[in-house]
């Protein structure tokens, strides 16, 4: 089997992703029976009309992008093969760690698990009911011992944390060893296949680590942290910006410093004009659209390597981000400027986004 193969089934299944057009007339609806409706007519409609069983509102839609996401990445993983199969694993498991980070998160600020549970990500490595069980535990040790108990190789870092975390009180004592332990343990399987595909998905994930350290180092910067603590945060591997550019940006006196270190480097010019006085929140926005635009991005002529694969996962992320937001907007009648600030717009898979209404 080849990834021309693969990419030919593959492109029929982007064809079934919704388009600008679907999601602009899903923003505009005027409630979340309309929205439940719509979905109905389109490849989620399966998972509607199995959901509507058991659910209702909200809820349905929920349950069905759920469904939804477990089908396709279901599909998508049979229908790899051999060191396909692998990087694909290494691309669906930065869901993985994305929950974790989510439910410790959620012990850590002693939130409703109700809540935390819809801030997770559909998933396939892990079960649905994994997470339902790690929701159960009444904290984050009793977090960690189930895991330990179902093998889970994320006890290993957490472990070896948490008694730092216990005394200090610090989340970002267990993320950083959650996130380090995943993009290093990626970067050893990737380097094991060697080949030009595994080179593209280290490229994918390393730009990840450097937009990370970005927005870490901005928001040290922008609370001015003076302990030599915060130079222990930084993630190894990151594709443009090494260890030492990083920590000179962890030590600027202040943020306009930070800017004009960073001037001239690849994301400086991929963001274009930074204000000395922007915020932190503004900072990782502006990061982040850049990371989701990159990874979106569909180079048709492409037909022999990962890439489709890779800009399909990453554009189901945004497909299912979206819908749960225009859907909660529906439900909670939120004003339009709070959805349109939680959208990912990218070019492409978004109506441009002076076009829409805004009916939500």
């Amino acid at each position: 089997m080849s990834y021309e193969y693969l990419n030919t089934r593959l492109r029929f299944m982007k064809m079934r992703l919704l388009t600008p057009q679907q999601f602009k007339s899903l923003i505009e609806l005027r409630d979340l029976e309309e929205m439940i409706h719509a979905l109905a007519e389109t490849d989620y409609g399966p998972e509607i009309e199995t959901s509507s069983l058991e659910y209702s509102g909200y809820a349905l839609i929920e349950n069905a992008l759920v469904q939804h996401v477990q089908r396709v990445f279901s599909k998508l993983f049979r229908m790899a093969f051999d060191d396909a199969r692998i990087l694909m694993r290494v691309l669906l498991e930065r869901f993985e760690v994305f929950n974790l980070k989510t439910i410790l998160r959620g012990f850590h600020v002693e939130a409703d698990p109700e809540e935390t549970a819809l801030s997770l990500f559909p998933t396939i490595l892990y079960p649905t009911a994994f997470y339902g069980e790690l929701l159960k535990r009444d904290g984050i040790s009793a977090v960690i011992d189930y895991l330990l108990s179902v093998g889970n190789r994320y006890y290993k870092p957490l472990s070896a944390t948490y008694a730092e975390y216990e005394a200090s009180g610090k989340l970002a004592v267990l993320e950083s060893a959650i996130d380090s332990f995943y993009f290093q343990g990626s970067r050893q399987t990737l380097q094991s296949l060697g080949d030009e595909n595994a080179v593209l998905v280290r490229q994918l994930l390393c730009t990840e680590t450097d937009i990370q350290n970005l927005e870490y180092a901005f928001r040290v910067v922008e609370a001015g942290v003076e302990s030599e603590e915060k130079y222990r945060y930084i993630l190894k591997g990151g594709e443009r910006l090494d260890e030492e550019f990083v920590r000179d940006l962890l030590s600027s006196p202040d943020k306009p410093s930070f800017v004009r270190k960073l001037s001239g480097t690849y994301y400086q010019k991929r963001l274009g004009e930074i204000e000395e006085t922007i915020t932190a929140n503004d900072f990782q926005e502006r990061l982040e659209d850049l990371l989701y635009q990159e990874n979106c991005r569909l180079d048709p002529g492409r037909l022999f390597d990962i890439h489709l694969a890779s800009a399909y996962i990453w554009r189901v992320n945004v497909e299912v981000t979206n819908l749960r937001v225009i859907a909660m907007g529906h439900w909670r009648k939120a004003p339009w400027e709070e959805v349109d600030k939680r959208l990912i717009w990218v070019e492409g898979m978004m109506p441009e986004r002076g076009a829409v209404r805004g009916a939500v």
